[in-house]
């Protein structure tokens, strides 16, 4: 479906009128249903995407057959520019968590853009910038931290992502999160996951149903993450 570019998207804020409307003229619009695969790992990637409504998460497959989630996307998020841009094959796969739409955007279209108007190459390397670190942030954690720590800096990472603040205090989690998905993300076991989530909801520091989860201490639950005493 073509883009509906009748109003300018944020990210392209600044860009003048004349570069705006070549990026946008081969743009795309895509739905997704819950659970729907926006691209599979190891496709070329000469498109990337900019998440428009909905989350979507990435995945990684491993040699050993494991799924690991890399990364969980959000209204607003631009997704595989970095191998859209170099011409590398998508390194994960991209998995819709609900309902979502996308607009597809040519990689080689964005190099041109991005050639002809810095302020716009200077915010895609700030972004990319910002992302190397938290990838560097993951690494240190998943060699570094004590379990509990790593869950406890994920539930509030995802707090300042997607988290709804509650009247009583507490922040609800705005996407479905499964104790699956934590495991994954933390490089841990769905027993461990188990175990952390019950004995923390017993000390009512959140509240875990089946895909969703509500941080009832975000306070204590940062303390955690950072190591601190309670």
């Amino acid at each position: 479906m073509k883009a509906n570019n009748t109003e300018q998207i944020e990210f392209f804020a600044d860009l003048p009128a004349p570069l705006y409307e070549q990026l946008m003229r081969t743009a795309r619009s895509q739905r997704l249903s819950s659970g729907a695969l926006l691209f599979h790992q190891g496709e070329p990637a000469h498109v990337f995407y900019l998440l428009q409504r909905g989350r979507i998460r990435l995945i990684q497959h491993t040699a050993e057959g494991k799924d690991v989630t890399l990364a969980t996307f959000s209204e607003g998020d631009l997704i595989g520019l970095i191998v859209a841009l170099s011409g590398d094959p998508y390194p994960a796969t991209a998995e819709a968590l609900e309902e979502s739409e996308v607009l597809a955007l040519q990689g080689g279209m964005m190099w041109t853009i991005m050639s002809h108007h810095a302020p716009l190459a200077v915010r895609v390397v700030r972004m990319l910038a910002a992302r190397l670190h938290e990838a560097h942030e993951r690494i240190r954690e998943l060699s570094a931290e004590r379990v509990q720590q790593r869950v406890a800096r994920s539930l509030v990472r995802l707090a300042h992502k997607v988290g709804v603040p509650q009247a009583d205090g507490s922040i609800y989690l705005n996407v479905r999160l499964s104790r699956q998905d934590l495991a994954q993300m933390n490089g841990t076991t769905l027993e461990t996951i188990s175990r952390t989530l019950t004995a923390w909801q017993r000390e009512g520091l959140l509240e875990a149903g089946r895909e969703q989860i509500t941080l009832l201490k975000p306070h204590s639950l940062a303390s955690i993450a950072d190591d601190l005493p309670n």
